[in-house]
């Protein structure tokens, strides 16, 4: 009877996290079946599960007429992605290592997580930001503000601050009884046994530098520049941002304008290569998750 209990419980469970997926993956197939609809089709009947008469038109027509620039903000957004994860990791990691040290060994540990701690309860405002960052760093118009104002997430670096803390006192001690100096032990022991977690904020980082747009937003007025998440932002804002120089604009009293499916297509863009990474990354999701859940 125990095992039929517990059986049923699973199903319940399995059945709700079923529910929940779908309704998660819904909006997603309603987006990619708009995608590969007609434009007449979403005008007159509107966005439904399945397309009537599903073609390729409207991904054709932004290659033909956007290939390029959408190239160039792809490119543009995996190099922010690789450069500033890298970045932001560096200061991160050094960052929460020295957090985690005791007073005997750093005095200014708790200062520090105070000093970041506070970051987040106070702020400037985005005026005050904004001008610092363009009149005084000089970040506008270049690859380098797409990343450097978010090398350090105070959040992430709490959970770094931990894994270094979990890490046994006594296995540090032995080391510096051979010898090793603090460098050699940050890279040698502390790294390697924080590597689930570092591998878990590597990947919430990239996900961040990939849909940020506030950044391109404030910073970038230059099109040559522009990530691919602010070439999506430019089209929901106004579709003429997509279709603007092309030889249908010209045309446009003898072509209709796909400007509903056109946001599908790019939306699909922008998603896709999420999706397609997600299932080789959700291992480390879950043992980030999961880490320091069972001590032994």
């Amino acid at each position: 009877m125990k095992k039929k209990h517990i059986k049923k419980e699973s199903w319940v469970c399995y059945l709700f996290v079923g529910l929940m997926a779908f309704i998660c993956f819904l909006p997603l197939w309603i987006t990619f079946s708009a995608s590969i609809s007609s434009e007449a089709d979403i005008v007159k009947e509107g966005f439904a599960l399945f397309p009537k008469n599903p073609n390729l038109d409207t991904y054709q027509y932004i290659i033909a007429n956007k290939g390029r620039m959408l190239v160039r903000a792809f490119g543009i957004s995996f190099l922010v992605i690789f450069i500033g994860t890298l970045y932001s990791m560096v200061i991160m990691t050094t960052f929460a290592y020295a957090a985690a040290q005791k007073k005997e060994v750093y005095r200014f540990a708790s200062a520090i997580s105070f000093f970041a701690w506070f970051t987040t309860v106070f702020s400037g405002g985005i005026l005050p930001w904004y001008i610092l960052v363009t009149k005084y760093y000089g970040l506008q118009n270049n690859i380098f503000a797409l990343f450097i104002p978010y090398g350090m997430n105070v959040f992430f670096m709490f959970i770094l601050k931990s894994n270094f803390k979990a890490i046994p006192e006594e296995l540090i001690e032995a080391a510096k009884i051979d010898g090793a100096a603090n460098y050699k032990i940050f890279f040698i022991i502390a790294l390697p046994l924080a590597k689930v977690g570092m591998v878990t904020i590597i990947l919430f980082m990239a996900l961040q530098y990939w849909n940020d747009f506030h950044l391109s937003l404030y910073l970038i007025t230059k099109q040559e520049m522009y990530t691919v998440q602010k070439l999506l932002y430019n089209m929901m804002a106004n579709i003429s941002a997509l279709l603007s120089g092309s030889k249908a604009v010209v045309d446009a009293a003898h072509v209709t304008i796909p400007s509903n499916t056109a946001r599908m297509v790019m939306t699909m863009l922008t998603v896709l290569p999420v999706v397609a990474f997600y299932p080789f990354a959700q291992k480390y999701f879950v043992k980030g998750v999961t880490i320091g859940a069972v001590k032994g």
